[in-house]
Order: structure tokens, then C-alpha cells, then sequence
């Protein structure tokens, strides 16, 4: 809104027309609610340039689109999505780590009940061996012969109960087994190339002594050996005692524990190779089963301390936890799978899984119907926009051309009637200036003054007609509109201006033929006041469906930047070329002269929603 002096308060469009009546429609946008143009009830309008002049100086911009708002909320949900898959690929993982972590402490306990079970194991038959090796050495165990029915009762009685052993025998000092608690061992079988053997003729310590795993020749199994030194009273090498075990027996206790609570259960000697092993496998027992680096760290180790590792399988990692047993040269291995150690946490997991995945579809399917709402609404709000700018264009046209048809009426009517009376009035008072006499000279004189005046009153509404409208514009078309007006301009101001027209010219009284004419007349205004020319070429030529008005000056030039900003002649210029799909550029720099050149279409161009967003520069405002 604002107020023109003498006309009250007004309201513009963007064309610069007056607007009296409410509007027939609202646009909503996003930055607010904006009253479209109504209709005028008259074809005055002040000069839209003004109003390009007051939208300029406002610099309004809008603060939010939906393609921005559209913008936003695709970023909100990437970081929802991001928060919500972050957050629970971390809370797996915590969870990931704490099964890892109870698995490691479940192995740890679970070897130290197997140390205790294999210390109770091993304690109860070095204890029996012991109380027999004490019988053979006492008095009466001396006086019998190693071969003797009694110490095979001996041995019987020693071995009952005890479900780990197969046999327990007796070894002379060259080798040869002379009894045995069981009735079908083979006697005087030469046991010289036995482990358990070769150690007690190697050494003289009196401790227990566990064998690698070997194949028994009674029954062919493997069977690990636990034998004791037995000595004369004179402290001489009397023999060994020996006590064959069973693997089955430890493998099928591991086999009732690992099924549940481990991957697998491994029984070594201190120097790593294998006795036992659950899950079993014959070829496995009496390899090197520890790593260097791990019996390293078991040498030396307390039995009550855990030494835990990892190892890389061909399934995967496993944590294995590694216990001595006390008081024998044996370590109780216990590993389980990390696969395995996981599946609590994987049967957490996978639903969380399906949930955060429901989730992110909820979040990306709630975000595309978001953002379809919103650039479908951007699309009807740009639609609406496209259509009220078409509305107002058309209208500006409009108006445009009832202005110029009414200028032309003014024009025809101030020529034709106002200037045949006037006319009239100076037959009249010329024929009363001969009647006088020369007595009356004085009325004379004021005869011819009237005259005059009368004179200076035709000439000036033969120039506002013309200003207005150039009858010759119809009636003859621009080419002589356009040389009887630069012949005018240049009597008028003394500028030196020339004119090349081409053979073929506009329609006579069409909208080109007037945007022409008026750009030419505006351009040779602004030559003769702001120029400082002494020179103006005017040239029209046509080619490829087009019209190209140059007018060209030698003056002082200007800076286009600011005339842009604030010329309303230069706006009100490109408005006219832009309503017939044309364009009007400016070339000039100071001291370098001014060109201005328009190009408009033949015979105009109906499309006007291209021209106005390109040539006016107000898409988007």
C-alpha cells in the first residue's frame, strides 16, 4: 500500500497499476499469506517502474520454502536413523562384550572344577600306589618275590573301586612285567622301550611319574601310565610300579560337561602334549597341543591361577583358559567357541535387529510422506504462483493496451476536434483582425496577440496529440512515426541523429509496432537529458523472427548497476520488450557512451511466464 497525493491510499501490483477492489483469491506460502492483485476498475495506473522502484528498496526474501522445510526434515530423519542404528549397533556391542566376558569367566571356573576333579583323580591313585609301593618295600614286602601270587592280591586289592584304571603291574629292574592285578595280562612282557620304564632307569627321583599317551599292547587303546621307582633295602633299583589309566574314563566325564558348558575339554602334560580331549579324537591324543608362548606362561603358574588366551581357528576365535593341576605335571585345558559364546547374545540381537530395522523403515516411510506433502504442496504453491504471476502479466498487458488505445483516442479527439476548433477560432478572430480600422490599432494589435496565442495552442496539442499517440504511427507505421520523431527530437535539441530503417516494418498500430516506437522515444529522452551526447544512431533491422532496436549514443555514459536499481525508464523499457517475449539490454560505461538494444519477437510472444521471470527479474519475490 501507499499513498499517491490526490489520490488517496492505492494499492500496486507488481505492474504498477492501481488496484481498487478486494482480491478474489489468497496464496499461502510459507513465509505468509499474500492477497492477490484484484482486478482494476480503470486503466490509470502511475507508472509501474515506480512500483519496481518501492519493491526494490523493501528487499524482502522469503524466510522458509517447503523445499527447505523438505530439506530439514530429511536431515532430521538421517539423524534419527543414525542415532537409532548407532545406538543399538553400541548396545550390541556392549552386549557383545559382556557375553564375551562371561564366557571367559565361565571357562575360568569350569577349569578349576576340572583341576580339582583331576587332582582327586590322580591324588587317589598316587595314594594307592604309594600304599603299595610301601608294601613292597616294608619287611615282608622285601622277602617276596615281585612274581608272587601275594602281590598280585596286593595289586587286585589296590585297584578295586577305582573306575580310571585298567591295571596296575609290577616291572622288574631289566624290564620284564612278572604281575599284574589283571588275570590276563601277559607276563614277563618286555617293557624296556616304555616311557614310564626308561624314565626310573634314566633317574632316581621317587615321585610319581605320568607318561605320554602310548597304545597298550594287551588291548591296543591308548593308555597314559602313571609308575613309581620300587627299591631293595639297600636302596637299589628293585623295579617299577606302574598304573595304566584310562582315557575313556577321563574323556567320558569331559564329554558330560563340555556337551553343556564348553567347546571342548583338553588334559596335557606339562609339556604340552595331549592325554585327553573332548571332543575325543584318536589321532589327536599324544600331539603337541599348547602353544610355545602359552606353556611359557603355565611353567611356574600357581594352581590357583587361571592363564587365559585366545587362538585363531579355522571355525573362527576361541578363548581357552589353562589351569596346572597340583602336585602332578599335568594342565587342564577348557576353551568354548566365540560363535558359540555369542548365541545367547545373538538370539538378543537378531530381534533387536528386526526391530531397528522396523524402525528405520517407520522413519524413512514417515519421512517420504512427509516430503511428498511438502513438494507436493511446494508444487501446487509454485503452480498457484506461476498462475497468479500469469494473471498478473496478463492483466499488466491488458491494461497496457487499453492505455495506449485510450492515449490514442485522447490523441485522435485533442487533433481532430480540439485542433478543428481551435482552428476555427483563429479563422475567426484573423477575420475580425482585417475588419478593424486602422483608427482601432489598438485592437488591432490585440487581434493578432490572440492570434498568436491561439497559434502556440494549436502547435502545443499537435505535440501533446503526438506525445500521446502519433496519428502517423497508425496511419503510416513506424518507419514514419520513427523518422518524423527523431526528425522532431533532433530540430528540437539540436542533436545530430541518424536513422536506418530496414525495407520491412512492423504492423501498423500492433503492440510491437508500439513498444518500437516508445522504447525509441524513451531511449532518445534519456540521450538528450542525461547524455551529454552530440550524436544518436537509430537503428532497426529484422531477422530470424525478430526485431532489434539499437539506439546508440557518443555521451558520458553511467554505471547499468545503479541505473537498474533506480532508473524507472530503463525498467518501464524492459517491461514493455518483456510483455511481447522480447528483451531489452544496457551497455554502457562511464565516458564510453550508452547503447540500448531491444529484441522482441515478430509479432510478440504469447507465453508469457519465460519473459517475465527472465527479462523483469521477479520470479520468486
Amino acid at each position: 500500500m501507499n499513498r499517491v497525493p490526490g489520490m488517496g491510499i492505492r494499492a500496486f501490483d507488481a505492474r504498477g497499476f492501481i488496484l481498487l477492489r478486494p482480491p478474489p483469491y489468497v496464496l499461502h506460502c510459507r513465509r505468509q499469506s499474500v492477497a492477490s492483485p484484484p482486478l482494476p476498475d480503470w486503466p490509470n495506473a502511475i507508472p509501474s517502474p515506480i512500483i519496481h522502484a518501492m519493491t526494490e528498496s523493501t528487499g524482502a526474501k522469503p524466510r522458509f520454502t517447503c523445499r527447505s522445510t523438505a530439506g530439514a526434515v530429511i536431515m532430521l530423519a538421517a539423524v534419527l536413523v543414525l542415532a537409532l542404528i548407532a545406538g543399538a549397533a553400541a548396545l550390541m556391542a556392549d552386549l557383545a562384550q559382556q557375553e564375551r566376558q562371561r564366557a571367559r569367566d565361565h571357562i575360568a571356573s569350569l577349569s578349576r572344577i576340572l583341576v580339582e576333579q583331576t587332582t582327586r583323580t590322580f591324588g587317589v591313585v598316587a595314594l594307592n600306589m604309594r600304599n603299595t609301593r610301601d608294601r613292597l618295600s616294608d619287611s615282608f614286602g622285601q622277602h617276596l618275590r615281585l612274581d608272587d601270587y601275594r602281590v598280585q592280591l596286593l595289586l587286585q586289592a589296590r585297584t578295586q573301586g577305582l573306575p580310571q584304571v585298567k591295571s596296575m603291574f609290577v616291572v622288574s629292574h631289566d624290564g620284564r612285567v612278572l604281575n599284574s592285578s589283571r588275570p590276563d595280562f601277559p607276563l614277563h612282557l618286555d617293557v624296556n622301550e616304555r616311557g614310564f620304564f626308561r624314565h626310573f632307569v634314566e633317574h632316581s627321583d621317587d615321585g610319581v611319574f605320568i607318561g605320554p599317551p602310548e597304545r597298550a599292547r594287551v588291548d591296543g587303546q591308548w593308555t597314559y601310565y602313571a609308575a613309581m621307582r620300587l627299591t631293595d633295602t639297600e636302596g637299589h633299583f628293585r623295579g617299577v610300579l606302574a598304573t595304566a589309566m584310562s582315557i575313556d574314563h577321563f574323556e567320558s566325564f569331559y564329554q558330560r560337561i563340555a556337551v553343556e558348558f564348553a567347546g571342548y575339554i583338553q588334559l596335557l602334560r606339562d609339556d604340552g602334549h595331549l592325554l585327553a580331549e573332548q571332543p575325543s579324537s584318536e589321532d589327536a591324543i599324544g600331539r603337541q597341543a599348547v602353544a610355545v608362548p602359552v606353556l611359557a606362561r603355565l611353567h611356574g603358574t600357581p594352581a590357583d591361577m587361571v592363564v587365559e588366551a585366545e587362538e585363531d581357528t579355522a571355525t573362527g576365535r576361541r578363548f581357552v583358559a589353562y589351569r596346572n593341576v597340583a602336585d602332578f605335571p599335568l594342565s587342564v585345558a577348557v576353551a568354548i567357541d566365540e560363535d558359540a559364546a555369542l548365541s545367547t547374545w545373538r538370539g538378543l540381537a537378531e530381534p533387536m535387529v528386526v526391530g531397528v530395522g522396523f524402525g528405520v523403515l517407520f522413519i524413512v516411510l514417515s519421512t517420504w510422506l512427509m516430503v511428498r506433502a511438502l513438494m507436493r504442496r511446494d508444487a501446487l504453491e509454485r503452480a498457484l504462483k506461476e498462475s497468479d504471476e500469469r494473471l498478473r502479466y496478463k492483466l499488466a498487458v491488458d491494461l497496457e493496451n487499453v492505455r495506449e488505445e485510450e492515449r490514442a483516442r485522447i490523441s485522435r479527439e485533442m487533433h481532430d476536434e480540439l485542433g478543428q476548433l481551435l482552428t476555427g477560432i483563429r479563422m475567426e478572430v484573423s477575420w475580425l483582425g482585417k475588419r478593424l480600422s486602422s483608427r482601432e490599432g489598438e485592437l488591432a494589435c490585440k487581434a493578432d496577440a490572440v492570434k498568436m496565442q491561439i497559434d502556440q495552442v494549436i502547435a502545443t496539442v499537435r505535440r501533446i496529440s503526438a506525445e500521446l499517440r502519433p496519428l502517423v504511427l497508425d496511419d503510416l507505421g513506424f518507419a514514419a512515426a520513427a523518422s518524423w520523431y527523431v526528425d522532431q527530437f533532433s530540430s528540437r535539441t539540436g542533436l545530430a541523429a541518424t536513422l536506418d530503417l530496414p525495407a520491412h516494418e512492423a504492423p501498423r498500430g500492433s503492440p510491437v509496432a508500439s513498444a518500437l516506437f516508445r522504447i525509441l522515444q524513451e531511449s532518445l529522452t534519456n540521450a538528450a537529458r542525461h547524455a551529454g551526447a552530440s550524436r544518436v544512431s537509430v537503428r532497426l533491422s529484422h531477422a530470424e523472427g525478430k526485431w532489434r532496436l539499437a539506439v546508440q549514443d557518443d555521451g558520458c555514459g553511467f554505471d547499468p548497476a545503479h541505473a537498474r536499481k533506480g532508473g524507472i525508464g530503463l525498467v518501464g523499457m524492459r517491461e514493455r520488450a518483456a510483455m511481447l517475449g522480447g528483451r531489452l539490454s544496457v551497455a554502457s560505461t562511464p565516458g564510453g557512451g550508452t547503447l540500448v538494444e531491444a529484441i522482441i519477437p515478430e509479432y510478440g510472444d504469447n507465453d508469457m511466464e519465460a519473459p517475465l521471470a527472465q527479462n523483469l527479474g521477479i520470479a520468486g519475490r
